[in-house]
């Protein structure tokens, strides 16, 4: 059985940004190596600049408030609400709650996708 938590230093931080993030499942440690389970703390004011990425990713917002911007369309997502961003499709982020937000995200790789993210 494998065990990870979030009461640990975390595995990144974006301090700018005001976001930290904890891998729960690095794709390393993922059976197909195609696959990250994250969990993104984002303090008041914090965010994610636009990028794109070659897979396919999966937000699900624990806590909080966040407007995500996803193909050049931005909506708000609270708490247990659910997103799908696909390949190479711009997205950003930014807080917009009175406190902190946080987000579970599912990365996952598709066999044909080339990104090295998580590997290298």
């Amino acid at each position: 059985m494998r065990k990870n938590t979030v009461n640990r230093p975390s595995d990144m931080q974006t301090p700018a940004s005001k976001n930290v993030g904890w891998f729960l499942l690095p794709r390393r440690e993922s059976s197909g190596r195609n696959m990250t389970i994250v969990v993104q703390r984002l303090q008041v004011g914090g965010d994610f600049d636009d990028h794109t990425h070659d897979l396919e990713q999966y937000f699900y917002v624990t806590k909080g408030r966040l407007e995500l911007t996803i193909g050049g369309e931005a909506a708000e997502y609270g708490e247990g609400e659910f997103v799908f961003v696909g390949r190479d499709v711009p997205h950003s982020g930014r807080n917009v709650a009175d406190g902190e937000s946080e987000l579970l995200i599912v990365d996952y790789w598709p066999a044909d996708s080339q990104d090295r993210i998580g590997l290298d």
